[in-house]
């Protein structure tokens, strides 16, 4: 893992790209999808951002 699951999740929740997974089965209890990079469809298998946000978005927001 690149980062921490709280630094993933509140760089989606500042990400105008994020976008759910098509195949993705990343509900919570109250079944509302859990918004994090690793649920995001942008979001590789090698732990990267396919349109390169994931940096400036923590870097501009203070994450990393």
């Amino acid at each position: 893992m690149r980062a921490s699951e709280s630094t993933y999740k509140n760089v989606a929740k500042n990400c105008s790209s994020y976008a759910v997974k098509d195949c993705c089965k990343c509900t919570n209890k109250s079944g509302d999808v859990e918004v994090s990079c690793t649920t995001c469809k942008h979001f590789s298998e090698n732990k990267h951002c396919k349109l390169d946000l994931f940096d400036p978005i923590a870097a501009d927001h203070n994450f990393m």
